[in-house]
């Protein structure tokens, strides 16, 4: 990789087509305008200049080029979002330069590391016709198999160690990468970490292996027989892979949920396997841990319909229950799907993918849903009506809409056979969210809040049109040679935000000479008026 291929990038990709599949942008004289997606609003502040090949909201001050409005959005890296956007425009990367930062380096090694172990999973799994026939039997077809590049470790407790050691990987970089632990009993040996389990490769936002999970199948020998080994084991946390970050399965999902505007979360990798199989492509699982608020900012940027496919068992709906308390209070619509006792997403795609399409068209809301769940477990109404209020009046409090909050308020007090008032003073007792409509507050915030109206204007016109322009030199007479250096100097710092302040102008008009015409009509005012007071006051 070197700086010209950054630029070959930004040469070929037109910024305003990159934004275009993450937000929907309105043409706006000679820029585009769009809701911010990186804060909440209800006026477009968000700019996008395909002339600059930059972007910039005026709420929150998020600004930065197709590079980082990318990583900003996927939550990735650069030298993932370089690779990603390398591809789109067809730029071959160059793999040695003078002067390669170290990380870069190692991180680039890391990737090898992974698309080498997956590979030989894959090959793995081509080897062994009793792992093929378990994961048909669980429904998985052959396409689905190849698509997800689903492999196998053999259980044994060296083998894709050797086969990377001998491809040149270091066993320092083959456990860096997450496929091996270094051995307590004999220093400096390591052995496979995933050994005897059904591998599922965890892609990065790149489509590039950066991380696996692997699912029990057999025991391996000289395992100690009296431990239960764990159903699924995930890489470690390493310099590609975090899991408070990394969804299973947004590399592919991402493109079905914008078009469906919607999300369906579920817990396991064959679940999410067999959904897709399914004709539900908009779905995405956790890899090995609880959902954050990190996958929800993620997910929010894409869609804020969310549902959530739990597991039919306790600990399924209490995970749940947090989730969409969570979801919730980052502004979600939340609904969860019924399934029939004791099948989970993947037995119901395995057996009847419409049923299971069904399943998820005909979701409840969150809040119906755990007041229907908790139903069963009370002894009496009274014990139901506790459970009630310690487990759903959060949810109907953490909603950013008070038309939904009044809503649920008011079909909880019918399903308890109680006054409305009454749940309406328990909600109430919950934490307030914060503001959600904090724009006003945002924009005073910003550095050319303070200027005056007249500096603020000079100082458009001399970030966007350069000396010797018709407006510029029309400017300099208005105002003064030596006053215009004065005030340029004094907006240097500001120059960027006043340029895209005039930009912002143009989507109001029709050309940037009527923008500059209006200006130095009112600027001649001030000058004018300034100098009337100057003479007679």
């Amino acid at each position: 990789m070197s700086s010209e291929d950054v630029e070959k990038i930004k040469d070929r990709l037109n910024i305003v087509d990159v934004v275009g599949q993450y937000v929907q942008l309105k043409k706006a004289g000679k820029n585009y305008t769009a809701r911010c997606p990186f804060h909440k609003e209800r006026t477009p502040s968000f700019m996008v200049s395909p002339e600059r090949g930059t972007y910039m909201c005026f709420g929150c001050g998020e600004r930065g080029d197709v590079f980082s409005f990318v990583q900003k959005m996927e939550g990735s890296d650069f030298p993932t979002v370089l690779k990603q956007l390398a591809e789109k425009a067809g730029v071959k990367l160059e793999t040695r330069f003078v002067g390669k930062p170290k990380d870069v380096e190692k991180e680039e090694r890391l990737r090898a590391v992974c698309e080498a172990a997956v590979s030989f999973f894959e090959a793995e799994l081509a080897k062994h016709s009793e792992v093929q026939k378990y994961i048909t039997t669980r429904g998985v077809n052959a396409k689905s198999s190849k698509e997800w590049r689903l492999g196998y470790a053999p259980p044994k407790w060296e083998e894709l160690s050797k086969h990377l050691t001998e491809h040149g990987f270091s066993k320092d970089e083959i456990v860096d990468a997450g496929f091996a632990v270094r051995s307590e009993k004999k220093q400096g040996e390591i052995f496979d970490r995933f050994r005897g389990r059904i591998i599922f490769p965890i892609f990065g936002a790149g489509n590039e292996p950066i991380a696996v999970s692997g699912r029990f199948f057999e025991k391996v020998p000289g395992q100690k027989e009296d431990v239960e080994p764990a159903k699924y084991v995930n890489s470690p946390e390493t310099a590609l892979f975090k899991k408070s970050r990394t969804l299973y399965g947004l590399n592919q999902a991402r493109g079905a949920i914008r078009k469906a505007d919607c999300i369906l979360l579920v817990e396991g990798q064959f679940d999410l396997v067999l959904a897709h199989q399914s004709g539900l492509p908009f779905t995405v699982a956790l890899s090995g841990t609880a959902l954050t608020e990190e996958h929800l900012s993620i997910l929010g940027r894409l869609s804020k319909r969310l549902v959530l496919a739990l597991d039919a068992d306790q600990a399924g709906l209490r995970s749940g229950l947090k989730s969409a308390l969570m979801a919730f209070k980052t502004g979600f619509e939340v609904k969860v799907p019924s399934f029939p006792e004791g099948k989970d997403p993947a037995d119901l795609g395995a057996e009847n993918p419409e049923l299971l399409k069904a399943a998820i068209r005909t979701s409840k809301t969150a809040v119906e849903f755990f007041m229907d769940a908790l139903r069963p477990a009370a002894k009496d109404e009274r014990a139901y009506q506790r459970m009630v209020e310690q487990s759903v009046l959060p949810l109907v409090a953490s909603m950013h809409s008070s038309i939904e909050q009044a809503h649920f308020t008011r079909l909880v007090a019918e399903r308890l056979h109680v006054p409305e008032a009454a749940v309406r003073a328990e909600v109430a007792k919950h934490p307030a969210l914060p503001s959600e409509d904090a724009e006003a507050e945002l924009v005073a915030a910003m550095p050319d809040a303070a200027l005056a109206p007249f500096d603020k204007k000079v100082g458009m016109l001399i970030a966007y049109f350069a000396p010797h322009t018709p407006v510029y030199v029309e400017l300099s007479k208005l105002v003064g040679e030596s006053e215009l250096q004065t005030l340029a100097e004094k907006l240097a710092p500001q120059q960027e935000l006043l340029r895209f302040r005039f930009e912002q102008e143009l989507g109001l008009h029709t050309s940037e000479s009527q923008v500059a015409e209006d200006m130095l009509r009112e600027i001649s005012k001030a000058v004018e008026k300034t100098k009337f007071k100057a003479q007679y006051l």
